[in-house]
């Protein structure tokens, strides 16, 4: 017999620290795809083939067809597996000690040898633990050591280098919008359905707790044609399992104030409640130390073990977590951590007049508190030698307490907060067959439930009263977004995935149909909404008016009951596909195939008549029928031992939020309609507010039929991209630092295609300004009517691309040392950020030249350039105890912004109530003092104070437009440390673990490092927009309480400051 072993430091490396993978297989197995050949080089025919999984004794048989290949699916991930080769003319063979990854096909090359030669052979390769390139696996060691606050998945991904994780948790992959992402977990998908969350999960908290994990995939152009259903990254993770052997973990962790460093708070500078500007008339700041206010616990475990020995296995997985904020509130002048530039005088003067005026009491609230608990069971089924079955329930029970004061010019009261609270439950099955040696399955069935609602402290409606015009706010009630707020989805997934082996062709093919239910409730300002321009104003009951126009707003269905206004809808997708893996040569693996996707729906929404006679087409398009046909090709030339070039081209298309598509349902423009402003006008002009009920009178305004509306294009095509790349893996050894090191390289071309977009039909062109490229509207509507608004969803007509660059070394040592550092560079355009759930708001927040405009621009979740630096190191600093040390270090460029003009109230572009106070327009920047497309008689601002301000921004251009993201946002660094140290257990073959974590580990160092400055939001103002004269120019006026043109206006807190975690671990 011929043995070969890979040895550990060979075969199980493959899954620490992460490989590069070409992401062929299912998203919850791995397989195994064999050549073997005679002692002359020949086919093997008719070789016997087992394949054990030595933890769990899960058999699979084959036999090798004419061809000497074999292929084994549905296999567990990770290992260790042992092949043997049994050989009736031969000698037998066994290989030892072989890995598997997520998504991965091994590839398994043997050469019999003859009955009387006794040899024994090592065969190993070199594996490095690397992530480099748009796909990567991750197994348990980095899975365990990776530095992880949260024990998020999200942070093992972003060890790829196109990923990226901003302080807020969104996760973006080569510059997409990060709503685009897929992530499943066992087959489940784990992302929000309905793409309201901007962190891609349903809930705050990860919804699989990372120590359940065995295993974790990301791949951004994976070309096999099985893949699907995503539009930026996508993220595959497949659990631990039980095995014949009782194994148990659990652990407690904690991070308190104590542990936790200072976070720089930035504050706008008030005198006499007038803001203090420099010489510039630039805003003036200053930079306090905030302390350290959150007290994080999480405690869990893991148990799994046989229930019947070599036939049936358990995995139970369970954690808690919860979070307490120490707010310690103060105000002008106390030094408190969340101080409100208000003084304790005029704070006492409000509650005053809200009790005296209104019989109402307010506070700034306790501490909030969140708490999230998961529980995953997994079971796993040896059927037969043929058949093998997983099953995995998932429950999870999130509450986020939300919308409290943290200090500033907005002073928030308890009666805003809400509690959000998501259920979250899930399960899924899959059977792995094979049905003879050429044709093998996997069937899965998954099914989703998650319901979230607003728990609110309040039953009246919002009020925002200032405490002089534009000064700062007191904000109490219910939000806006709360009034009525409830969602629920359940998505039902069915799967097929085959494998035929023909000859030396490997055809898949397979389907997957999903069914979604989407019932969402969404009625803003269903309780009204009112705002006061200052104390007197609140005190006499007298609602804001600006140009006379009352500041109070009431949408509802048109029976006033806001229940009437949530829809029930279901969407069904079905995609099918079939590619083939074949090799021309023995060097070159070509994948080639097709899939087909198509969605279809018998939910519409609302017929609405005003809409079809405005128009002539209805606002009923639902996607049904809509469908895609995405080709894909891809391949990996073995060109030597050390060298191999992979690459594709293919068509994607997925991820884009179901909530989009919805919007339709939810704002038919028949059943949630806005009271009409003349009502509400001639209402408060004779009568003062009463701010625990909407009055009647405007109640009774609401007319069915005559709301705005949101729908789809009737023309709509579904975004899609092309995607090609190009890339190496190159194994080498250094004379100076010694072998096995691995260099990857990769260059990617996506062209978008067919990019969501929203526009406002209700108005229409009449002019342009002096500049000849600034579009003037007007809307299409009159009377009551004239501040409606028609939002479409269709496709843009300048789509953008990107041009992304990465490379990657790593080397791991004998000593137990490794290192991998990646670079990344990505040049993207888009047409639309998509940065909203609402239709309104992704119109309404889109940064343009003018509306209804497409072109294509910078885009905002572009990262210019990232390093990454990942240092792992393994020793014993007692005998016989693991030490493990581990170092992730990113820096990278900020996100873009774009330089806009500041509106309020300003319509003579023709943007009506909903959108004339956003600052969404890209600013014209004038030629100097002589420009004739400038009013500066008008204006207030003049060209000297104007330029002093564009030179301090580093703006350049002049007689133009802005383009959109011109601007960047300062460089972000980060280094997260962890450290971990094996400790003896209570009995034989126990252990037990003391660690810590050091998250933002270089603020500790140095409290100038590790701190990410970013805007607020995505744009800044350089002035005000004062209007357009008679003659179409422009009205420019210096910013309202000073400019700021900086790249910057506030510390994350969440991300620039140290914290640092202790736990304690046991296991058996």
């Amino acid at each position: 017999m011929t043995k070969l072993r890979l040895s550990k430091l060979t075969g199980a490396v493959i899954l620490a620290l992460g490989v590069s993978t070409s992401a062929m297989a299912a998203d919850t197995s791995s397989a195994m795809r064999g050549k073997i050949t005679t002692p002359s080089g020949a086919s093997a025919a008719n070789v016997k083939i087992k394949v054990v999984h030595q933890p769990t004794g899960t058999i699979s048989e084959l036999t090798t067809n004419e061809s000497g290949t074999f292929i084994a699916n549905g296999l567990r991930v990770g290992g260790p597996y042992t092949v043997i080769i049994d050989s009736d003319t031969f000698n037998d063979t066994t290989v030892e000690n072989i890995f598997l990854n997520l998504g991965e096909t091994y590839r398994l090359t043997s050469q019999l040898a003859p009955l009387n030669i006794e040899k024994i052979e090592v065969s190993g390769y070199k594996i490095v633990q690397q992530s480099g390139g748009s796909s990567s696996t991750f197994g348990e060691d980095t899975i365990n050591n990776m530095p992880s606050f949260n024990r998020d998945i999200k942070d093992i991904a972003r060890l790829n280098p196109l990923a990226s994780i901003n302080g807020s948790g969104e996760l973006t992959f080569a510059g997409s919008n990060p709503r685009t992402n897929g992530l499943t977990v066992d087959g489940i998908g784990q992302n929000d359905d309905f793409g309201l969350s901007y962190g891609g999960y349903p809930t705050s908290q990860p919804p699989v707790a990372l120590d359940a994990i065995e295993q974790i995939s990301v791949d951004v152009s994976p070309f096999s044609a099985s893949k699907g259903n995503f539009g930026g990254g996508t993220i595959n993770a497949v659990t631990k399992s039980g095995t014949n052997e009782l194994k148990f973990s659990g652990f407690y962790e904690t991070s308190t104030p104590d542990i936790a460093g200072d976070v720089d708070s930035i504050s706008q500078v008030f005198a006499d409640n007038r803001p203090v500007l420099d010489d510039d008339g630039h805003r003036t700041y200053i930079v306090e130390q905030v302390e350290p206010n959150q007290t994080e616990k999480r405690y869990g475990f893991n148990v799994g073990g046989p229930l019947i020995d070599d036939t049936l296995f358990y995995f139970v997985n369970y954690n808690k977590w919860s979070s307490e904020l120490d707010l310690d509130y103060g105000f002008e002048g106390s030094g408190a951590t969340n101080e409100y530039d208000v003084s304790e005088e005029s704070y006492n003067r409000f509650l005053n007049i809200l009790n005296n005026e209104y019989g109402l009491t307010d506070s700034l609230g306790g501490d909030p508190k969140d708490t999230n608990e998961t529980l995953l069971v997994k079971l796993s089924w040896n059927i037969a030698d043929d058949h093998r079955l997983d099953f995995t329930y998932q429950w999870q029970d999130d509450k986020d307490e939300t919308n409290f004061g943290t200090g500033g010019t907005s002073v928030q009261f308890a009666s805003s907060r809400y509690t959000y609270a998501t259920k979250f439950n899930n399960f899924a099955t899959k059977l792995y067959s094979d049905w003879n040696e050429d044709f093998s399955t996997e069937i899965g069935i998954a099914y989703k439930d998650v319901s979230s609602r607003s728990l609110t402290n309040s039953d009246i409606g919002s009020v925002t009263v200032e405490e002089y015009f534009r000064g700062p706010s007191y904000n109490f009630g219910t939000d806006e977004f709360r009034h009525a707020n409830s969602s629920a989805t359940e998505n039902l997934t069915l799967s097929l995935d085959a494998t035929y082996l023909m000859d030396e062709h490997e055809i898949n093919f397979g389907m997957q149909y999903e069914s979604l239910n989407l019932y969402n409730l969404f009625a803003a300002n269903s309780l009204g909404s009112w705002e006061f321009d200052n104390f007197n104003g609140f005190e006499n009951r007298e609602v804001g008016n600006y140009k006379g126009k009352y500041d109070f707003s009431y949408s509802n269905a048109f029976t006033n009951n806001p229940n009437d206004t949530a829809y029930d809808a279901t969407r069904n997708q079905l995609a099918l596909y079939i590619e083939d893996t074949f090799y021309v040569g023995d060097d070159l693996e070509v994948t080639a195939g097709v899939r087909y996707e198509r969605l279809s729906s018998d939910d519409k929404p609302t017929l609405n008549e005003n809409f079809l006679n405005t128009y002539g087409f209805s606002n009923q398009e639902n996607l049904d029928g809509l469908d895609i046909i995405l080709p894909r090709i891809g391949f990996k030339y073995y060109a030597t031992e050390a060298l191999t070039v992979n690459g594709g081209v293919g068509r994607f298309q997925g991820g884009i939020p179901n909530v989009w598509y919805n919007n339709s349902f939810q704002n038919d423009g028949i059943t949630f309609v806005d009271a009409p402003q003349s009502v509400i006008d001639d209402y408060y002009a004779n009568n003062q507010a009463d701010i625990t009920q909407v009055p009647d009178a405007i109640k009774g305004s609401l007319v069915q039929g005559a709301g705005s509306t949101n729908y789809v294009d009737p023309n709509f095509e579904l975004p899609s991209s092309i995607r090609a790349q190009l890339g190496f893996e190159y194994d080498f050894d250094s004379e100076l630092l010694g072998e096995g090191f691995k260099w990857q390289a990769e260059i990617a071309y996506h062209k978008k295609e067919n990019e969501a977009v929203w526009h406002n039909t209700a108005i229409k062109p009449v002019g342009v300004a002096a500049d000849g490229e600034r579009i003037i509207y007007e809307s299409i509507y009159s009377g009551d009517l004239a501040d409606n608004f028609d939002i479409a969803m269709t496709n843009s007509t300048d789509d953008g691309r990107s041009v992304i660059i990465t490379t990657a070394l790593a080397k791991e040592w004998e000593n137990g040392l490794y290192i991998s550092a990646s670079y990344a560079h990505q040049d993207v355009t888009e047409a639309s950020s998509g940065s909203s759930s609402r239709a309104q708001s992704n119109y309404q927040y889109n940064i343009t030249k003018s509306r209804n405009e497409d072109f294509a621009a910078r885009g905002a979740y572009e990262v210019e350039h990232s390093f990454k630096v990942n240092l792992a190191y393994n020793t014993e600093f007692f005998s016989g105890y693991a030490t493990r040390f581990n170092v992730y270090f990113e820096r990278r460029s900020g996100r873009p912004f774009s330089y806009t003009m500041g509106m309020y109230q300003d319509s003579d572009l023709g943007d009506t109530r909903d959108f004339y106070s956003s600052s969404a327009y890209l600013a014209y920047i004038p030629t100097g003092a002589d420009d004739a497309n400038v009013n500066w008689d008008e204006s207030g601002l003049s060209w000297s104070e104007l330029e002093t301000l564009l030179n301090r921004a580093g703006i350049s251009e002049r007689g133009q437009i802005l383009d959109r993201n011109s601007g960047t946002q300062p460089w972000v660094t980060t280094m997260d440390i962890s450290v971990k140290q094996e400790i003896p257990g209570f009995a034989k073959g126990h252990s037990g673990e003391v660690y810590f974590m050091i998250d933002n580990f270089a603020n500790l160092l140095n409290s100038d490092w590790g701190v990410e400055k970013r805007l607020g939001f995505s744009d800044q103002a350089v002035y005000d927009f004062g209007g357009l004269d008679d003659q179409g120019r422009y009205i420019i006026d210096s910013r309202f309480n000073g400019a700021d043109v900086r790249n910057y206006s506030q510390y994350q807190t969440s991300s620039s400051a140290w914290q640092a975690k202790i736990g304690v671990s046991y296991k058996f």
